[in-house]
């Protein structure tokens, strides 16, 4: 499922703390199955997923805990 979503396209993202910004991401990403940063699937640990912003339209968007805390 995931492999038939890595097609790139613009976004606007509304981070939390409401900044707006255009990214390039994959639509697994915008879709909330991959990293933000590091397009890691959600799994345990460092790996979870904590929402960060969100995509009008579109849903969530989501980073590992690894990536929050700059160690990827």
């Amino acid at each position: 499922m995931i492999s038939g979503k890595q097609t790139v396209s613009t976004y606007v993202v509304i981070l939390d703390g409401g900044t707006v910004e255009t990214l390039e991401l994959t639509a697994a990403q915008a879709e909330g199955f991959e990293c933000l940063t590091c397009k890691a699937q959600c799994s345990n640990g460092a790996g979870a997923f904590q929402p960060i912003g969100r995509i009008p339209s579109v849903g969530s968007v989501f980073q590992c805990v690894a990536c929050l805390g700059g160690a990827r």
